[in-house]
Parts: C-alpha cells; structure tokens; sequence
C-alpha cells in the first residue's frame, strides 16, 4: 500500500511542468486578448472621431482631373451639391402713350397708373410744358412726339417735318421741339407715313439723334420706314412698335383684344411696345384694371428707356 502512494506521488509530480506550461499558455493567450482589445477601442475611437467631424457638402477634384481649364463641367453632382437653377427672364411689356399736350384732365387719369408708362408729348401745343412737368413729378418719363408729314396730305400739326425740308431746317424743328421737353431722352413720331420713307429726311433726323444721344421708336405708321437702316448707319438706338394701337377701336373689348396681342407678342419675342393715345379714357381705365393680371401672368411692365438700355447692354456683353 505503501508503495501504491509512492506511484501516485510520483505521478503528481511527473505532472506538474504541464501545469505550468499550460498557465504560461493561458497567461499569453490572456495577454493578447487585452491588446487585440485595446487596439479595436482605439480604431474604434479613431473612426468614431472621423464620423463626428464635421461633414462637408463640396467635393474639390484636384486640376490635372479637369481638361482644359474647366472647372464646373466635369464634377458630378454627387455630393448633393445644388445645381444653378436656369434664369428665366419675363416678358416685357412697354405702354406709350401719344398725343399727349392737348388736354391735363386726359393726361392725370394714366397718371394714376401705378405702374411704368412712357408718354409722348407733342411740341408747341398749349399745354406741352405742363404736362411734362406733370409727368416728371409723377415719377414717370416722356419722349418728344415729333409731328412728321403724312401721306395722303393730313395735317400732322404745329413744328412738324416735312420732306421738302432742308438739312439744316430739319435740325432746327428737331432743335426747337427738344428744347421743350428737356427730360426727354429719345423721340417716336407722329404720323409720317411720308418722311419715314423719305432717305434725305430720315438721314437728317438721324444725324441729329445720333450728335445728341437720342434714341429713336418707330411708331411704324407704313411698313416700309426707313427708320431702323437710317437708325442703323448713324449708330442710333432704334425699336418699333411691335404690337398693334391699342386703341384704334375705342371699346372695351376691342382695346382688351388688342392688349392681349401685345401680351402674345412679349410672350414670343421677349418684348411688347404698345402705342395707346391719351384721349382713351377706355384705355386708362383698363390699363388699371389690369394691372394684376400683368403681375400674375408673370410680364415686367418697363418704360422705354429702360427696354433700350437693356438691349444695349445685351449688345455689349456679346462684343
């Protein structure tokens, strides 16, 4: 029995170096779990840094990626960058009003218009120089409405210019009508279904436009005006009535139609000129009345001057 123990004891402690080979396992494998786990909290740290920094909506390509020295056409849009929204432009509507100088009672119902109009004021009529004034306070613009002969024999009125004129008299009417309306920036004329088609008379008016800054609107009374080539060859600004008279029927329907011509005209062609003629009351009226609509339907209402100094500035960006 005795000898029983002794086999045993020896046994034990033939085990024993396993024992510590084994602690020494288990102490190693101990070990490499606390670093594998400290490394994963410090990449976790390190990428949870990364998602909390601030985020940033522009994508930068380096400019070799770019041809050609763009820099807009070949980033895509994927970092929910906002594209430019496209710019739409209103069609314009410009209201002129002729004849204006006869009459101030006709005159101060389109004063009330709330909105842009050009009038056109005729020279040496009894009330020439108050009505400008008039419409100079109001905040509004006017433009010499030149008396220009007719065909047919009509009497266009007082300081009119006739084709057998000469250069230099054509000059001094144009002359003595400006220096009645001293505001006025450019002039249309009236009547002149005759000197618009004469070169000599047209080369006259334009040479004066052109020496005093003036613009020109052709009233287009005759469709065969030499208004926009005379304009053309002394570097006139030139525009024209592109829409009917508003009033050449002086109902309500008739000057309702005509305006929603002119509406389809700026729609089409970006602009609208519309002559009317100051005696319409119908006119104003409606003009007042449909304000709101033109502001609805999306149309910038401007006066002419305002028309002609967008188109030259048009002019310009493309040179």
């Amino acid at each position: 029995m005795t000898e029983n123990r002794k086999k045993r004891g020896l046994g034990l402690k033939g085990l024993k170096p396993y024992y510590i080979i084994i602690g020494i396992i288990i102490i190693l494998l101990c070990i490499i779990l606390i670093i594998l786990k400290n490394a994963g909290s410090a990449e976790y740290q390190v990428s949870e840094f990364e998602y909390t920094a601030e985020p940033t909506d522009k994508v930068v390509p380096k400019q070799e990626e770019i041809p050609d020295g763009k820099t807009d056409s070949v980033i895509e849009n994927t970092a929910g960058i906002p594209e430019k929204p496209d710019v739409v432009y209103s069609p314009e509507l410009v209201f002129i009003i002729d004849d204006v100088g006869n009459s101030i009672a006709q005159l101060k119902a389109f004063l009330e218009i709330p909105f842009p109009v050009t009038f056109a004021v005729m020279p040496d009529r009894r009330y020439t120089r108050e009505c400008a004034e008039m419409i100079k306070a109001a905040g509004k613009e006017y433009i010499l409405h030149q008396p220009m002969e007719a065909v047919g024999g009509a009497d266009p009125g007082k300081s009119a210019i006739y084709t057998g004129m000469t250069d230099k008299e054509i000059k001094a009417v144009l002359a003595h009508n400006f220096k009645q309306l001293p505001d006025a920036n450019g002039m249309n004329n009236h009547m002149g279904s005759a000197a618009t088609t004469d070169t000599a008379v047209m080369n006259s008016v334009m040479e004066y436009l052109s020496e005093n800054n003036l613009f020109f609107l052709d009233s287009f009374t005759v469709s065969n005006s030499l208004g926009k080539e005379s304009a053309a060859s002394h570097e006139v600004q030139y525009m024209k009535r592109n829409s009917m008279f508003l009033d050449n029927e002086k109902d309500h329907e008739s000057i309702q139609k005509a305006i929603n011509e002119g509406k389809k005209t700026a729609g089409k062609n970006g602009h609208a000129v519309m002559i009317g003629h100051v005696m319409s009351g119908e006119l104003a009226e409606l003009m007042l009345e449909l304000y709101p609509n033109f502001i609805e339907d999306g149309f910038s209402l401007k006066e002419i001057s305002e028309l002609y100094l967008e188109m030259n500035s048009a002019i310009t960006d493309e040179n």
